[in-house]
């Protein structure tokens, strides 16, 4: 007769309500290394299927901590860890005729809700900070999300690879 082992009981895991997220714009080195590993696990996707080879996760890292790119977050440390819903990460364009954020990377979930809750605050902080357009190259299934956001299409992204010649 084989040993019984012991009936394991399962431990409920405290998740976030969306609503208890709240905005936070990473302003230091600290916050970055907090979030970090969260941050990463929304834009990894985003790095590996819809950029071509632009750039890396670590230098999206880089660029954060020397305050060339910023990173928005929603976030949520009530239940003793600091869990992300939510990672805007932009860039500073500086046309000479429209002062221009891009964003650079975008991941979540729950987008939709984030967007009621959130969006306009992104809006407002970029206009405060001198943008008077918010830009964004994506891929199709991307610009079908953010169509919702108000973008609309500007131009049309090609690229030639000069290594395939």
């Amino acid at each position: 007769m084989a040993a019984q082992l012991p009936k394991l009981k399962l431990v409920e895991v405290s998740t976030p309500d969306i609503n208890e997220f709240e905005p936070l714009l990473i302003s230091t080195a600290e916050q970055l290394d907090q979030y970090w590993p969260q941050m990463v696990y929304w834009l990894e996707p985003c790095v590996e299927k819809a950029m071509h080879g632009e750039m890396t996760l670590q230098d999206i890292y880089e660029a954060i901590k020397v305050n060339k790119m910023s990173a928005l977050i929603a976030k949520c440390d009530a239940h003793g860890s600091h869990e992300v819903a939510f990672v805007l990460v932009v860039e500073a364009r500086a046309y000479p005729q429209l002062p221009c954020i891009n964003i650079v990377a975008i991941g979540g979930h729950q987008m939709d809700l984030l967007k009621s809750k959130f969006w306009e605050h992104v809006c407002s902080w970029a206009f405060m900070n001198g943008a008077r357009t918010i830009e964004a190259s994506v891929s199709p299934a991307m610009a079908r999300i953010i169509k919702r956001y108000g973008f609309t299409p500007v131009y049309t992204t090609m690229r030639l690879d000069l290594a395939e010649m």
